[in-house]
């Protein structure tokens, strides 16, 4: 069996190309890297570098073992994360995973009913956007993640280790200034609008605007983008472009200048809660996709009244 620290040094070896290099980021000396890996080649029966001048060549074996020490590592990490994470739950810690929206406004309302009913349940909230915050929930980081996809958008490949629960089917909204002239109208054709200038959101919001516009027959003027939903609506009021975004970035803060409508045709965007399949029934898991669903209901409640 290979030794994980070794292991661990030779990938440090192999990427940083020198004994030397591989001492100085693990806090080694190099004698003591040097003395690893002589023990590893002895262990392993083989020769894993050779002499290159004043650098190191892999031999073929090392070669072998190169080519699988990373994805190795990376194993054995996901492999303690999630051991680690079922000790979290066992001690009713939940590691919650959202996107910037979503924790402006579902996750402090779910958490809320959470300690309302659940005093013994303890929350560590963390901030990703899919899909590496899916990856995450793979990796065993988090336990629960919210996330999101637009129509257009195909439902990320998870496979059949984690179980997605839908939480909000939200539409998009058009975001303008109050003395627009459209501003007066109850919604909008967005083919109407192919000669506006945009602002545009983060990177999957852009993608999924650029595709509603093109569904629309053009090619839309974005002059500004920013991940900053504040901003975005700043730059709105200040009639520097329009901006279609999720109908949620408005129900956390919204300028007073700011007007919104609906948008035809509609498109929409899918918040979801994942976790890992094993981890679903775990009574702590269970209690934090209670709170979320009570909450995307309340919020779904209030954006209809």
């Amino acid at each position: 069996m290979l030794d994980t620290q070794k292991l661990l040094t030779f990938a440090a070896v192999v990427r940083l190309g020198s004994f030397a290099a591989a001492a100085r980021e693990l806090g080694y000396t190099q004698p003591g890297v040097s003395q690893q890996m002589k023990t590893l080649e002895r262990e392993l029966k083989t020769t894993l570098f050779s002499r290159e001048g004043r650098g190191l060549k892999l031999s073929e074996q090392g070669e072998v073992l190169a080519s699988r020490a990373e994805s190795l590592i990376t194993d054995l990490r996901a492999t303690e994360e999630r051991v680690a994470a079922v000790a979290r739950l066992k001690e009713a810690r939940v590691r919650v995973c959202a996107f910037p929206s979503a924790n402006a406004t579902l996750i402090p309302s779910a958490i809320s009913r959470l300690r309302a009913r659940h005093l013994g349940i303890e929350i560590e909230l963390f901030e990703a956007e899919p899909p590496e915050s899916l990856d995450g929930l793979e990796s065993g980081e988090y336990d629960v993640v919210v996330a999101f996809r637009y129509d257009d958008q195909p439902a990320p490949d998870i496979g059949d280790s984690v179980v997605s629960i839908e939480l909000i089917d939200e539409p998009m909204v058009l975001m303008l200034w109050d003395d627009h002239p459209l501003a007066r109208r109850k919604q909008i054709e967005l083919a109407e609008l192919q000669d506006e200038r945009w602002v545009a959101g983060c990177v999957r919001c852009r993608q999924e605007f650029v595709s509603a516009c093109a569904v629309a027959g053009f090619e839309p003027r974005i002059d500004i983008t920013t991940d900053d939903n504040l901003a975005v609506q700043s730059y709105v009021v200040a009639g520097l472009g329009l901006a279609m975004m999720p109908r949620m970035t408005q129900s956390f803060v919204k300028h007073p200048k700011l007007r919104t409508r609906p948008l035809l045709p509609e498109r929409h965007r899918h918040v979801t809660a994942t976790v890992l399949r094993s981890q679903r029934q775990k009574p702590a898991v269970l209690r934090v996709l209670e709170s979320l669903r009570a909450a995307a209901e309340s919020m779904a409640l209030a954006a209809h009244t």
